[in-house]
């Protein structure tokens, strides 16, 4: 195939591909309404529009629901977190239009089918960067046109999307909706209930199962339940004092509590509950006792006073935070504010018949009752802010009743999260911290204010290793949970409260006055094998590991960085349910934060985690040591100033490389006989270095990235520069496809190509077995070293994605040996033609190389934050103290070689019987008048 049948290739490709991508776009934006009248005359019929209304529509802007089956198009992903069992959908209407028949309205919208980490963002109505593509949003998002009554309350409806089958093939599709009760009032048993089945034969490629939909409307709610419910004060729940509940300002109620993702909440049920029936609220036949419960806002009232919620007890943890959407152990409820006695009353309605078909589902045995109130005061054994209980209206001796359970929130709930104005601390243990060993009178280790101030947050930190005897046996967290007697300001959105600090706290030089009480929550995952029974004295396991929390509180001392805590472990069996709350306060935590003025690489707080019961107490444990990397602000500034530096250094060093190739292109031009003389895979390789971090990066050029960890700084300014980097590598990237279009084009043309083409094939057939043992020599010390890792954490990482990342480091290693292939090609042409401008192959060797110098520098003077490198980045090179000293040297040798080249020939540095090339040419025959006459003697 010669050079123009390639090009013409390429122009047919790309027409082939713009075609089908148009061709798809026009497809699925003009859905056919032929066969509306086949499907659903029955249920609504078609009538002509009349003109648009604006005020009249069956579903708010979103309605929410869930939907079972069609796991033929909808159940292709085998991820945690998009289970077959979290099955949710949004239904957003476009328009709706009058008919000339009254009370009969044309319908355009779409169903979006989306996994349930999504929808936990989205349905409260809090979802903060909403995109209006849809098709960008779920699973399957299929465009729907039909009819509703509104008298009746049916609505039916036709449309299409399309899919890719687990083979990759495209698969278009066709679908009939029928939904019911959407009518122009509703109350808490009114369900919206319905199916969707397939317009295509059972036997052909496009054809799934019907799903059944359920949804909680929202238009014209009625809250009939909760309006007897606040007249009469909640009655049945259990009496607090007035000063241990918070109230509600006015600025904030009681639905802003409850908004974003799905609360948790741990159920404590009353001693003997492992042997009792009357404890579970759903009997004996869902086969687990609920450990957990999460409560989601489906709707606020107008007025802000009154709420709906989903009320869900999963068989898990991990299904009550990824909702399990199961039904048959869920409630629906309505909750009214009291603020009388400071709390939320909630009367809530059982779903039945929905295991089979949610088409079926009905509300009923509306008996059951909730309370939940704010605590004001905090203390070492109650660490909740929200707590409540559940219990029923029925007589004990009735069928359905259980007994009263307690709740309180997890770390996981969203409301904990939110500080209510007035809530305080109370110590209780502090005396018995006073007796304690760790608060002995310790040497200053350093001058006044080198270690963390108690308020700030560099408090808190992230354990990396906890050691038993001999091993690592886990990692975990802690947190400050109040500093004196006011809680931890962790969320900047919280509400102000007064301040307990001292009052020139810093200028005191009492002992007294450098030291803070303090309080934390720890949690510690612990690897079940081979653990202390008194850390598992339950023997309960989740995938072999045992979480340990704790609450502990004790003093500070600012000026020897010590931290000395009595801690309290929640002692609970996960065999039985969360029985009573009950808790070890024999235990002594024991910190040491490192100086502020500390080595970065030394600073690692160490602490220690001791029982102080007898050593034959069924609760006692051996010593618990553990660590974990300081991240302290005045190092995070620094590290603000380290990513303003590496965004000039990447403008500038893609700026330089502009220039160069600019330069090289300009050589080109002026001495076009050289251009086929430049190898195409050294061109390839650049154009591809500039082309990956494009295409990895792309869609952040448009959208915000709100997984990366951008908490040291605002992202806006962050962003903005990244995309002034990446359009800085565009133009790069243009400039390498125009290098490369020329020498192509030039070396096409030329008359004696052949040579060239052999030359490029052979240095082509040396690279790719070096490049493959540099695979094994490069690529192993690093899959070693991400494999012992992730050796604790293989149930968070994907091996996947360790694969890629050392991919990417590895071209980039390819990416700064790039005149490697040209070395090649001009000694298997034995050129000497000056192919390359020295400002080009010197140029961009330098702008290779700085980097690995620059991450020399780095590692020494600065803190690394996880993806917070933007110049120099790991993730894209081989950066080490060895590697940033070798890729240096071979870059600047194989710059040095291309010189030589150039000068001497494209063998100068062989040995001399290697340097001379031997060209056979045909010659044609001469004649025998051309030869001279031989004279006769």
């Amino acid at each position: 195939m010669d050079c123009s049948t390639k090009l013409q290739f390429f122009h047919a490709s790309l027409l082939f591909f713009l075609s089908t991508f148009f061709y798809l776009n026009m497809v699925s934006s003009t859905a056919s309404q032929s066969n509306y009248g086949h499907y659903c005359d029955s249920v609504v019929e078609e009538s002509k529009t009349v003109y648009e209304e604006f005020n009249i529509s069956p579903f708010p802007e979103r309605q929410n629901g869930y939907y079972s089956g069609g796991d033929e198009v909808l159940n292709s992903s085998s991820s945690l977190y998009y289970q077959s069992g979290s099955k949710v959908l949004t239904f957003e209407a476009h328009h709706v239009y009058r008919t000339h028949v009254e009370d009969v309205f044309k319908v355009e919208g779409n169903l979006i089918f989306q996994s349930s980490y999504y929808y936990e963002e989205s349905f409260s109505g809090s979802f903060y960067s909403y995109s209006s593509d849809s098709s960008n949003r779920g699973a399957l998002d299929f465009d729907f046109q039909g009819f509703w009554c509104r008298t009746t309350g049916r609505l039916c409806m036709v449309g299409t999307s399309y899919t890719y089958s687990k083979e990759g093939k495209l698969l278009h599709l066709a679908a009939v909706l029928k939904l019911n009760n959407l009518k122009k009032s509703s109350t808490i048993n009114t369900l919206v209930t319905g199916t969707m089945d397939s317009l295509y034969a059972a036997d052909e490629p496009n054809y799934f199962g019907q799903i059944s939909l359920l949804m909680f409307p929202q238009k014209s709610y009625q809250y009939t339940k909760v309006s007897k419910l606040s007249t009469q004060g909640c009655p049945g729940g259990t009496d607090v004092p007035e000063k241990s509940s918070l109230s509600l300002s006015r600025t904030r109620t009681i639905c802003n509590m409850f908004l974003g993702q799905a609360n948790a909440f741990e159920l404590e049920y009353g001693s003997g509950c492992d042997s009792s029936k009357s404890c579970n609220p759903f009997g004996d036949g869902i086969g687990y006792l609920p450990q957990v419960m999460s409560l989601s806002m489906i709707q606020c009232s107008e007025d802000k006073l009154s709420l709906r919620f989903l009320i869900e007890f999963p068989i898990d943890y991990c299904m009550g935070y990824y909702r399990s959407s199961n039904f048959s152990t869920s409630l629906v409820g309505e909750g009214s504010w009291d603020a009388r006695k400071n709390r939320l009353c909630i009367a809530a309605c059982r779903i039945f018949d929905a295991s089979s078909s949610l088409e079926k589902s009905r509300v009923g045995d509306c008996t059951t009752r909730l309370s939940l109130r704010f605590s004001a005061i905090l203390s070492i054994r109650n660490t909740s802010t929200v707590v409540g209980e559940i219990w029923s209206e029925k007589p004990r001796n009735e069928s359905g009743f259980f007994d009263r359970i307690v709740f309180r929130n997890t770390d996981r709930s969203s409301s904990g999260r939110i500080q209510l104005q007035g809530l305080k601390y109370e110590y209780t243990e502090t005396d018995k911290v006073k007796k304690s060993s760790c608060t002995e009178p310790k040497p200053k280790r350093n001058s006044r204010g080198q270690y963390p101030d108690g308020y700030s947050r560099d408090m808190g930190f992230h354990i990396s290793n906890v050691k038993g005897s001999k091993e690592r046996i886990g990692w975990g967290s802690s947190e400050p949970l109040a500093v004196g007697d006011q809680p931890y300001q962790r969320f900047p959105f919280l509400l102000p409260s007064s301040s307990s600090r001292p009052i020139n706290y810093g200028n005191q030089s009492d002992t007294s006055g450098r030291l803070l009480n303090i309080s934390y929550k720890m949690s510690i995952t612990l690897r079940s094998l081979n653990l202390d029974a008194g850390l598992n004295p339950f023997n309960q396991s989740s995938n072999g590991y045992v979480e340990i929390k704790i609450s502990a509180e004790g003093v500070y001392d600012s000026e020897t960085g010590n931290l000395c805590m009595v801690g309290c472990r929640d002692l609970r069996s996960a065999n039985t349910g969360s029985l009573s709350h009950s808790v070890d306060c024999e235990i002594l935590v024991n910190v040491q934060f490192p100086p502020l003025n500390s080595d970065r690489k030394g600073g690692i707080i160490k602490g220690s985690i001791k029982s102080m019961r007898e050593t034959t107490d069924r609760l006692n444990f051996g010593p618990l040591d553990f660590s974990g990397r300081a991240y302290y602000r005045s190092w995070a500034l620094e590290s603000i100033w380290r990513m303003d530096f590496e965004m000039i250094m990447s403008v500038i060093s893609n700026t330089l490389a502009i220039v160069f190739l600019v330069l090289q292109i300009f050589h080109v031009r002026k001495n076009p006989g050289v251009c086929p003389f430049i190898s195409l895979l050294m061109l390839v390789i650049l154009a591809l270095g500039h082309l990956i971090p494009l295409v990895l990066n792309l869609e952040a050029m448009f959208t915000q990235d709100s997984q990366r960890n951008v908490w040291v700084r605002g992202g806006v300014w962050l962003e903005m520069n990244e995309v002034i980097i990446r359009v800085v590598t565009m133009v790069v990237f243009l400039l390498q496809i125009r290098l490369l279009i020329l020498s192509w084009t030039a070396r096409c043309s030329g008359e004696k190509k052949k040579p060239l083409w052999i030359a490029e094939k052979r240095g082509l057939y040396v690279c790719f077995p070096v490049y493959i043992a540099g695979v094994l020599i490069a690529f192993f010390p690093k899959w070693r070293k991400n494999l012992v890792d992730t050796e604790w954490h293989s149930s968070y990482y994907d091996h996947e994605q360790v694969l890629l990342s050392g991919s990417r480091a590895y071209a980039g290693l390819i990416l700064d040996a790039f005149l490697f292939p040209q070395i090649l090609f001009n000694m298997f042409q034995n050129s000497r033609e000056e192919a390359l401008s020295r400002f080009f192959y010197i140029g961009i060797t330098l702008v290779r190389l700085v980097p690995h110098g620059y991450d020399l520098y780095r590692a020494h003077n600065f803190l690394g934050i996880d993806d917070s490198y933007i110049y120099a980045d790991p993730a894209a090179d081989y950066y080490s103290t060895a590697w940033d000293f070798i890729i240096p040297v071979l870059g600047l040798f194989f710059a040095a070689i291309i010189y030589m080249q150039q000068r001497f020939g494209g063998r100068c540095f062989l040995p001399k019987r290697f340097q001379e090339s031997v060209i056979y040419e045909e010659l044609p025959m001469a004649s025998e008048d051309q030869f001279p006459l031989k004279s006769s003697t």
